[in-house]
């Protein structure tokens, strides 16, 4: 509709990205770190390809969700949730059929926008929109705005 050409590339977020660096203005990252067990060098990789001044709008998960039964009323986890590591919770992801997932800190995911270079404008906290947990306004998610300055 709005006429723009747009070019899909299919890449691993967890290698170096196939972009120059300083290429973009605008990077969105979605709530996809739980599908990765180390996240700083993703934000690192983020930081390099992003322009001066250029803004970097991130989901995180903050590990609530991987704590609790799926009726969200008991604690049945301990963290950090690494199914390479912990039998139980690998087949608890496999019993639910949502793929290989992974807890993260919030050192590992705010501390690492930090590290790579990036200034954190704007944080906001978040429910799961539905369940005992939203019930109970309990957050699990946060989305970050931060700057390479």
């Amino acid at each position: 509709r709005e006429g723009y050409t747009i070019e899909i590339i299919r890449a691993d977020m967890t290698k170096p990205l196939p972009f120059a660096g300083e290429t973009f203005d605008l990077i969105f990252h979605p709530v996809s770190n739980c599908y990765v067990k180390e996240v700083k060098s993703i934000f690192k990789e983020c930081a390099r390809i992003l322009k001066h001044g250029g803004i970097m709008l991130s989901g995180l998960d903050n590990g609530v969700n991987y704590l609790v039964d799926g009726e969200e009323e008991r604690i049945v986890n301990k963290m950090p949730f690494d199914p390479l590591v912990n039998e139980e919770q690998r087949k608890q992801l496999e019993e639910s059929d949502c793929g290989m997932q992974f807890s993260h800190t919030i050192d590992e995911q705010i501390g690492g926008q930090l590290e790579a270079g990036l200034s954190l404008t704007h944080i906001y906290g978040d429910t799961n929109g539905e369940g005992r947990l939203h019930e109970m306004n309990i957050e699990c998610y946060y989305a970050t705005r931060a700057v390479k300055l």
